[in-house]
């Protein structure tokens, strides 16, 4: 076996506390590290009577539940390559999902029954345990897709190893220990779901807190869960923290545990990280990564500098080129993309969508190079300037696109999610004075109303699809 994988599993024997603690469901459930091992090679021969054996390709239907931490656990172990696929997809997404992966059976972790498959629970699992086989180093673990933002959807294929070596950096970098308990609200069907929330914490011996996926109900008592489950660490979306904030209706003291506060998976405005530390008094870690190389970097606890995402990760390098598209040399990359059933070996360095600076060791993510507007031979970075617009609508939800124009190329359109109101000529004449205060040379064209924008799982906004959507409409 992997010396990595064996030395992840052997761990967990010695770690007699809660490993795994499931808050999600009606009543609380545990698995102590002594319990885990067992209940792993028990699941695996569970699978194997499903006929889902080592090297299959299996599409995994999963919730935020013991079940799925668990099930990603034994694939590892034992060989298994999983596609995870949220709770709600329909019959023929997950028919989708199979064909592009070449899966040979459909296993349902859910606790409940979804899409014909009926949920296995821990009551079902047999009493003999299943003795792994020789999972060499290399052997694909998961299969993810890209959304689809920039093109049809990609499957990311990752082996174990880059997940324990890349967690083995973060949590150094982070000094993340096995005293610490993370609390996982992320989708687990989700990248930051299936690593930051389970994968990377247990490395090191941390203890995971499963919660169901984040939503203005747990929002609505997310603190408290925090407090009760005596929790010293998390992630959250820029969205997530924003709204976990807003809703929050105590003292706004946060519990004598908690003391890491990493925010991924999108950009974290500075004022909105320097808002929250003067008002909590704990500075926010802005990170940076991808499905396909796993952390990047993350800001310094210490020394955090906001609107950064901080300093890169041992072993990365970074590049930026004249055009300022960031490329990455990490050994924490992907095996590759699956092409029909095949894994296409990526190239290094990777090079990104993403514009990024890079100045005195820390990076900075200036947006992306997809989304930037070219209206009349300027560039329009939408995320720089709806920085400077945040002001103006405080928690309303808005952002900047770009759509053909016969004379500028693009126009800019700033796009608000809420029904069109008379005062619309007013917010715009009001955007355009900001901008022309702050933001020099852009200018706003403008203004568009959707009832609710398109949002990806930790509630980022689908631009691609945004464009889609108002594409046919006068403005």
């Amino acid at each position: 076996m992997s010396k990595l994988i064996d030395r992840y599993f052997e761990r967990f024997r010695e770690l007699e506390y809660p490993i795994l603690i499931d808050i999600a469901g009606d009543r609380r459930r545990e698995v102590a590290g002594t319990e885990l091992v067992p209940i792993l090679d028990r699941l695996a021969l569970l699978l194997g009577q499903m006929g889902i054996h080592p090297a299959d390709r299996v599409i995994a239907l999963v919730d935020n539940t013991l079940e799925a931490a668990l099930l990603l656990l034994a694939a590892m172990r034992h060989g298994i390559t999983l596609c995870m696929q949220p709770a709600d997809a329909s019959p023929d997404d997950v028919e989708k999902a199979a064909r592009l992966v070449g899966a040979k059976s459909t296993v349902n972790a859910t606790g409940k029954a979804v899409c014909n498959t009926e949920a296995w629970c821990l009551d079902d699992l047999p009493a003999v345990e299943k003795v792994p086989v020789d999972v060499r180093p290399g052997t694909p673990l998961t299969v993810t897709f890209t959304s689809g933002s920039t093109g049809a959807p990609k499957g990311i294929v990752h082996a174990a190893e880059s997940f324990l070596t890349c967690a083995d950096a973060f949590n150094k970098q982070t000094s993340i220990t096995n005293s610490d308990r993370f609390l996982n609200v992320m989708p687990m069907y989700y990248m930051a779901g299936i690593f930051n929330g389970i994968l990377a914490p247990l490395q090191v011996g941390a203890a995971v807190v499963i919660d169901s996926a984040f939503s203005t109900g747990t929002a609505l008592k997310f603190w408290r869960t925090v407090a009760e489950n005596e929790v010293s660490a998390l992630w959250l979306s820029p969205t997530m923290l924003s709204l976990a904030t807003k809703l929050d209706r105590g003292d706004k003291q946060l519990p004598k545990a908690f003391r890491r506060l990493f925010v991924g998976t999108g950009a974290m405005l500075k004022s909105d990280a320097e808002a929250f530390e003067a008002t909590y008094g704990l500075a926010p870690l802005q990170s940076y990564g991808l499905s396909e190389l796993l952390y990047v970097s993350v800001d310094d606890a210490e020394s955090p500098c906001y609107g950064t995402v901080g300093r890169p990760l041992e072993g990365v390098e970074i590049a930026t080129g004249d055009s300022g598209t960031l490329a990455i040399t990490t050994p924490y990359a992907f095996l590759g993309y699956l092409e029909d059933g095949r894994i296409r070996t990526p190239q290094q360095p990777f090079v990104t969508s993403d514009i990024a600076s890079y100045d005195d060791n820390r990076l900075s993510i200036l947006g992306r190079s997809d989304d930037v507007i070219l209206r009349g031979g300027v560039n329009v970075n939408p995320f720089e300037a709806e920085a400077h617009l945040s002001p103006l609508f405080d928690q309303r939800s808005f952002c900047l696109i770009g759509l053909p124009d016969a004379i500028l190329g693009q126009k800019v359109i700033l796009v608000l999610e809420e029904v069109q109101r008379p005062q619309g000529a007013d917010i715009l004449v009001k955007a355009q004075r900001l901008m022309r205060e702050k933001g020099g040379r852009i200018k706003i064209d403008g203004v568009a109303y959707v009832a609710t924008f398109p949002i990806g799982p930790t509630g980022k906004i689908r631009r691609k699809d945004l464009r889609e959507m108002i594409a046919e409409e006068t403005i």
